[in-house]
């Protein structure tokens, strides 16, 4: 892969618990990095839940190897920010074992979770 089709620029974050003004935990999300990413839509599906459509999307995101970016242990616990839209990282490996790129398997979810 080339270096121009990593060519999205994405904010990788991670679950974080904060103290709001009264000294209570309060859960937010943390910065990790901003990278340049080759961001590619997957597939989708929609179901009908409650009577109400649920959609949900899924993409790959290739990203340039970085040892602190594996392994995402915790399920639910890093999201990438892409613009406006919000992916939840479902997985995350080391292609091809060469440390060279990470492809994380997200769910766009269009929300905090």
């Amino acid at each position: 892969m080339t270096a121009g089709a990593l060519n999205r620029r994405v904010t990788l974050q991670r679950r974080a618990t904060t103290l709001d003004e009264y000294g209570q935990p309060s859960a937010g999300w943390t910065d990790i990095a901003t990278v340049w990413a080759d961001v590619r839509p997957v597939g989708g599906r929609e179901k009908l839940r409650a009577m109400a459509i649920e959609s949900t999307l899924t993409h790959t995101v290739k990203v340039r190897f970085r040892a602190d970016f594996l392994p995402v242990t915790e399920a639910d616990a890093w999201l990438i920010r892409y613009g406006a839209r919000v992916l939840q990282i479902t997985a995350a490996m080391d292609w091809e074992d060469r440390r060279t790129y990470i492809i994380f398997d997200c769910i766009e979810t269009g929300v905090d979770a």
